[in-house]
């Protein structure tokens, strides 16, 4: 009985398994080949999270180079470095995009070989920072704003955005002490815009910028290293020297406080110089963003400043001497004049006033209350897409050039505390080093052998 439904079953399981009459079957030597798809997708590198510490614009945690001459009109020659830089960058944009640098090559090579100053038909140009020639443009020191457009859709865009946020600056809503608080806080200049440097770019660097702090130690056997160690150790960590009541990293750092600024003078705030600064982008961030619309503020020529001038002061006769740009002031509020060259014009509020600023000009405060302008620089209208690129690329490198003498005794000072720390972690590493060995008996680290 057994067997016979062990049979039943095997065939019923045979039928269930057999395959369908119409369908055709698989031979096991059929390949299977992989296709690539026509368009893949790329594989993405993993990216590096951002840094919620430190901003990747330089501009807002790097502290420029002051973009002045000096009382001669001289600007200081590049060091080597950054001339390899704009060669390669020019070099680059000639051959990938074509472009017609001949002006700029001009520009670096009269940059490199001239000095002072030129004179003709009233302007004041610099024989260095020229791009055109002296008397390339002939039209008179106030230009009409029906030639430049552009420059009304700024002042009637800008105008109460300005003043919204200058207010805010000026009022500041937070209560929060410590680095927020100061962050709040804006800084105002009473030195005018570009003013000449007192020293000459070429005066030889003095002592205290250039002295390097010297290592006592260097030259000492092991013996004498030892012994100066432990004299350290026994007067507080420097040697024969007196015990210290500050910490060595605050001596490093000197602090030059600038005079108090005095209400009635003239008064300006720095927005933007080659790059936003950190006023700029954190205080004004409407403004910025608006004149970076623009092609004639695009890439950043020079400066966008706030200028505030008491009633009945006026500035200094002075010149940019750089005839690549021109300057708009916009009236934010209270009443004034400009004159430039022998033109003067009366400032109305939101109607923007466009002159050469190679001529002398200068803003007179002719009304009861302050005036508050803001000064733009922007390109020349004959300046080329190719030009600019390569000129504000210039002045950035130029400006946070970390070798440069503006920077070099504040750099002079960084490196000798770093190296003055790392022979201090050393100092501590051989002090550490000799109190294990003491506590082993003085046969060394590690463990007892058994």
């Amino acid at each position: 009985m057994r067997a016979l439904l062990l049979g039943i079953q095997l065939a019923a399981s045979s039928a269930l398994l057999a395959p369908r009459g119409g369908a055709r079957k698989l031979t096991s030597t059929q390949l299977h080949v992989f296709k690539e798809p026509a368009t893949p997708k790329p594989v993405e590198a993993p990216r590096r999270p951002k840094s919620k510490l430190r901003p990747r614009d330089p501009s807002l945690y790097m502290e420029p180079v002051p973009l002045v001459p000096d009382a001669e009109g001289n600007w200081e020659p590049l060091v080597s470095e950054i001339w390899t830089d704009v060669e390669k960058m020019s070099k680059l944009a000639e051959t990938n995009f074509k472009a017609e640098l001949s002006r700029f090559r001009d520009f670096c090579d009269h940059y490199r070989t001239a000095r002072g100053t030129i004179e003709s038909n009233g302007r004041t140009l610099s024989a260095q920072t020229r791009l055109f020639d002296v008397d390339f443009d002939d039209q008179g020191p106030i230009r009409k704003t029906k030639d430049h457009k552009w420059v009304r859709k700024l002042a009637k865009r800008v105008h109460p955005i300005v003043l919204e946020e200058y207010d805010a600056a000026l009022n500041p809503t937070t209560t929060r002490n410590g680095t927020w608080a100061t962050r709040k806080q804006i800084t105002w200049s009473n030195t005018q815009v570009m003013a000449t440097r007192s020293t000459p770019w070429d005066a030889p660097p003095t002592a205290s910028e250039e002295e390097e702090v010297a290592d006592p130690k260097a030259g000492m056997d092991e013996a004498a290293r030892d012994a100066a160690a432990a004299a350290e150790e026994m007067s507080a960590g420097d040697g024969d020297a007196p015990t210290r009541s500050t910490p060595p990293a605050e001596e490093m750092v000197s602090v030059v406080e600038e005079p108090p600024l005095d209400p009635t003078q003239y008064q300006q705030l720095l927005l933007q110089q080659v790059t936003p600064l950190k006023t700029g982008v954190l205080r004004f961030p409407r403004t910025m963003k608006a004149l970076g619309r623009y092609e004639a503020t695009s890439p950043p020529p020079r400066h966008v400043i706030i200028s505030r001038l008491p009633p009945g002061c006026s500035t200094e006769p002075r010149s940019d001497l750089q005839n690549f740009l021109l300057t708009t002031h916009i009236p934010l509020q209270g009443q004034g004049e400009l004159t430039c060259g022998d033109e003067t014009v009366q400032y109305e509020e939101a109607k923007p006033v466009v002159f050469d600023s190679t001529r002398q000009y200068s803003v007179k405060n002719t009304g009861s209350e302050d005036l508050l302008l803001l000064h733009v620089d922007f390109w020349h209208p004959d300046v080329t897409e190719d030009e600019k690129q390569m000129l504000a690329y210039f002045w950035m490198l130029w400006q946070f050039d970390q070798y440069h003498p503006s920077t070099r005794a504040k750099y002079t000072r960084r490196v000798n505390f770093r190296k003055d720390q790392e022979r201090r972690e050393r100092e501590e590493r051989r002090k550490a080093i000799k109190r294990s060995d003491k506590k082993d008996g003085g046969g060394g680290g590690g463990a007892p052998p058994f």
